[in-house]
């Protein structure tokens, strides 16, 4: 089925950028709305988030996508307006095809 997307529990364990939480519901939602599905091998990270990749397709669609890295911090979008976002706007708009 088409963006359709599986991980097992030890894949969703080891992403990172944002708080795991974060990462993971952008991840699923950009792979739900059919843009792919965001992982690679990050050595240097220690992680399998393609958060390079997300930042070009976030960046497409007229938002910079500015990740934290930690459990304590969030990620941030600059919108085309230039106001600042947060990930659950994102993911809204995302789930409700208005991306």
């Amino acid at each position: 089925m088409p963006g359709k997307l599986e991980l097992t529990e030890e894949q969703i364990a080891e992403i990172s950028g944002g708080t795991t939480h974060e990462s993971v519901e952008l991840m699923l939602a950009l792979a739900s709305r059919g843009y792919g599905t965001f992982l690679k091998i990050n050595d240097d990270r220690d992680d399998i988030l393609d958060i390079e990749g997300m930042k070009e397709c976030l960046a497409a669609k007229g938002y910079k996508f500015i990740p934290a890295f930690g459990e304590q911090e969030l990620n941030m979008f600059i919108g085309p307006d230039g106001l600042p976002y947060g990930n659950d706007y994102i993911v809204h708009l995302l789930k409700t095809g208005q991306l």
